[in-house]
């Protein structure tokens, strides 16, 4: 049924056709064919053939999610034409201002950090506050550029608040996720057991990685139905992808390097010095892919 799913959206974007104009040939709702796209119901045995003739395939192409022998074959009444990419609108002025404070935020927390610790004031509590203000930074950042993606493309107003919604609790989830390892500095610093403490961090990943999970498929529902704009090139797709691996692998190497070095040797307070390196490495990653898609472009 995925493949089903997954050959009909690609089929409907050569064709250049919205959700809603498949659906009024064939006389059915949009809902119908969003469930069909994303794998949630499959036509029934009379649409097939409809279907089949519209997009000029077999219905056994339809059925097995592919064309025979990997050969295009276009329709003769409708020529195919692939369908403009729709792109990103600019910052609004409030969305450059949220943007303008995150950046802020995240130099007030360097500041404060670095204040407490050389003058020794809330030692147990400069590094929460640190994180406190990245995540919190991070969390607009996300919020915002999600923002801007939604209102560059025309939505219908039920799916805009959905999606919305689901962009701020994926960048609640990112926040929680920063703002994890704060309960094991502190309470490990103030001499609290693992018991105590524990808890609390695998309470708020629990809380966090469903979350970002859950908004990330419900984001993919939203982004198939109406093709939403992105900033990166067709041609970047395999160097973003290599980034993101290597970017997890990194940050997940960092929070290995944490715990291993909390529980062996109890050096909660200075270990927290992996995450803004894991970032920094993170951000040399990107900058060279960035380079060698440039490159490859050229």
């Amino acid at each position: 049924m995925y493949e089903f799913g997954e050959f009909l959206y690609q089929l409907r974007k050569e064709k250049g056709w919205t959700q809603s104009e498949l659906a009024d040939r064939l006389g059915i709702t949009n809902k119908a064919v969003s469930k069909w796209e994303t794998g949630e119901s499959f036509p029934e045995t009379s649409q097939l053939v409809p279907l089949a003739s519209l997009f000029g395939v077999s219905v056994d192409e339809l059925l097995k999610g592919k064309r025979n022998n990997d050969q295009i074959i276009q329709d003769n009444k409708e020529p195919i034409f692939e369908e403009p990419k729709l792109q990103l609108k600019p910052y609004t002025k409030l969305q450059t201002a949220l943007i303008s404070i995150s950046t802020g935020l995240i130099l007030v927390g360097v500041m404060l950090f670095i204040l407490f610790e050389v003058e020794d004031i809330l030692k147990h509590g400069s590094i929460g506050i640190l994180l406190g203000c990245i995540a919190i930074a991070v969390f607009l950042l996300v919020f915002t550029s999600r923002c801007r993606t939604i209102g560059s493309v025309e939505m219908e107003a039920q799916d805009e608040i959905r999606a919305k919604r689901i962009s701020a609790f994926l960048s609640l989830g990112i926040a929680l996720l920063i703002l994890a390892p704060i309960p094991i500095m502190i309470l490990s610093s103030l001499g609290y057991r693992v018991v105590v403490y524990l808890p609390i961090f695998f309470g708020i990943l629990a809380i966090g990685i469903p979350t970002i999970v859950f908004s990330g498929i419900q984001w993919d529902t939203i982004e198939r139905k109406y093709d939403l704009p992105t900033e990166e090139k067709e041609t970047k797709g395999k160097y973003k992808i290599i980034e993101d691996a290597l970017c997890g692998l990194i940050m997940l190497s960092a929070v290995l390097v944490f715990l291993l070095l909390g529980f062996l040797k109890n050096l909660w307070h200075p270990a927290w010095v992996v995450f803004p390196v894991g970032g920094i490495v993170c951000a040399i990653v990107g900058t060279i892919t960035k380079a060698l898609s440039g490159s490859s472009e050229k």
